[in-house]
């Protein structure tokens, strides 16, 4: 499979669901992807958030040819949706699920540290019981929120928790730069890590994903998920100790590459 640039000069996170192996030949179970750059085709589906820029009829022509549903954050006050509709309709779909998780907020706020630390052993408990991650999504939002919270200072705002949820509807949400990417990735990213089958978030370089890994990671540590991130001068056993974890932070070509070592042909046919 083919390694390429879908979009190099945007800003772009996705979902897709891909079945690989570690670079030391280790097979990894399916796991759920956010990328902060599409990159692979093929195997790997993209489905991207992309930040354009800001103004210029250059990049209006580019928006308006672009197809498909797109959902866009556009901006945290208002949060104008674009594509085929004003979306208002987009708001009014992820409406309800968002006063769920502002109604969970008094409830979830009065958890001592290790009590919020608790309910992720408990939601992981019963997504491994048949529970549908669509039912845990409100509980598991909120206690990212908290927790965000707590440690870094930052509550994600409605629109952000809107955006959380088109990524693991699987679905293309427009965020611009400034708008918080990073902080929306861990939403979905800590649900589908309930599963125990492993959440990629992807970067274009070792600076952002060391980056990205050390600060919004600290949430998913807090609540006590293990964290990894891969970096080009690791050995393939460093790489192996961190796909493992529950949320990886690695880069595009990392990614890529560490796919195509794990499926070059060792025989001869």
């Amino acid at each position: 499979m083919a390694a390429s640039s879908l979009c190099s000069s945007f800003t772009t996170k996705a979902w897709s669901n891909a079945q690989s192996s570690s670079s030391s030949g280790c097979r990894r179970k399916h796991h759920k992807t956010v990328t902060l750059a599409g990159f692979l085709r093929g195997d790997f589906q993209l489905l991207h958030t992309t930040s354009f820029p800001a103004s210029g009829s250059r990049a209006r022509r580019g928006r308006r040819r672009r197809s498909g549903a797109v959902a866009s954050l556009g901006g945290l006050l208002g949060g104008i949706f674009k594509g085929t509709d004003t979306g208002e309709s987009t708001r009014q779909q992820y409406a309800a699920t968002v006063n769920v998780i502002n109604g969970l907020e008094r409830e979830i706020s009065a958890l001592s540290d290790s009590e919020l630390r608790d309910r992720t052993f408990a939601l992981r408990e019963r997504a491994q019981q048949g529970q549908t991650l669509d039912s845990l999504l409100p509980e598991a939002f909120a206690v990212v929120r908290e927790a965000s919270k707590r440690v870094l200072g930052l509550r994600p705002f409605d629109v952000q928790l809107i955006g959380g949820m088109v990524l693991h509807k699987g679905e293309i949400a427009e965020m611009r730069t400034g708008e918080g990417k990073t902080l929306v990735a861990i939403l979905p990213a800590y649900l589908n890590a309930l599963t125990g089958k492993g959440v990629h978030v992807v970067t274009v370089n070792d600076y952002l994903a060391r980056r990205d890994c050390e600060w919004v990671g600290q949430v998913p540590r807090f609540l006590g998920l293990k964290v990894g991130l891969i970096q080009q001068n690791m050995t393939s056993e460093q790489r192996k100790e961190n796909y493992l974890c529950d949320i990886t932070y690695v880069t595009n070509s990392e990614l890529g590459f560490d796919y195509l070592r794990d499926n070059l042909a060792t025989e001869k046919c």
